[in-house]
């Protein structure tokens, strides 16, 4: 008895000193890695998710490489946000695709060229009228499925850059952390300078949705 008395003591003793890292190692995990993001998400091998892809590695790196660096601790949180940005454009691209995929543009192309003749032959008939309007009505959706191509190479154009800038960070960074180079004097100069960049890197994500998509306000744009 008195063998299972003190069996019992132990565990309720580790448990104790085991709980606490348990929740400060699941907290980091959450800290460094981003949460997803609701919407639809891209598809797999999409340019959209190899963007975010190659974000994500960006990030793990970085934080693996930040781990003993104090004078950079606020660049892991910087650089989440970067990741958290283009997942949200990421879906946002994914929205695009999934409307635009609905849009059978080659056969509305045939349907106006054969509509453009139809109201030619017309020429004054009654039913000239209403072959206009459906005229106009193809020729809407068209202009509609060429805006969104457009929004949507925007927003990939933007992901592009900023993941090419992103790792270009990750490769200053690890130079400063190695020694390789004396480009920054310190590291609070070079936290400071990549800092900003990955901030302008996070903002300029927010701002290309913001003007391809002015329906969505300030209030709704980006992670603080």
């Amino acid at each position: 008895m008195t063998a299972l008395m003190f069996l019992l003591v132990v565990i309720g003793l580790l448990a104790l000193v085991t709980v606490p890292f348990m929740i400060i190692s699941t907290r980091r995990q959450q800290a460094a890695l981003p949460q997803s993001v609701g919407g639809r998400q891209p598809l797999l091998g999409s340019a959209a998710q190899v963007w975010v892809s190659r974000g994500e590695r960006v990030l793990r790196e970085l934080t693996a490489s930040l781990g003993e660096q104090p004078g950079f601790a606020t660049l892991a949180a910087d650089a989440t946000q970067v990741v958290m940005e283009l997942r949200v454009t990421a879906a946002q691209v994914a929205e695009l695709d999934h409307t635009i995929s609905r849009i059978p543009v080659p056969s509305l192309e045939d349907e106006r060229a054969a509509l453009a003749g139809a109201i030619a032959e017309a020429d004054g008939a009654p039913a000239q009228a209403d072959l206009v309007r459906a005229h106009q009505a193809v020729s809407a959706r068209l202009a509609a499925a060429a805006r969104q191509r457009e929004t949507r190479d925007a927003l990939l154009a933007k992901m592009q850059a900023t993941v090419m800038e992103f790792e270009r960070a990750r490769d200053e960074l690890a130079e400063l952390i190695t020694g390789a180079t004396s480009a920054l004097s310190t590291n609070s100069d070079a936290a400071a300078d990549l800092t900003g960049r990955l901030d302008g890197l996070r903002e300029g994500l927010v701002e290309v949705r913001r003007a391809t998509d002015p329906e969505i306000g300030p209030a709704g744009q980006g992670h603080p």
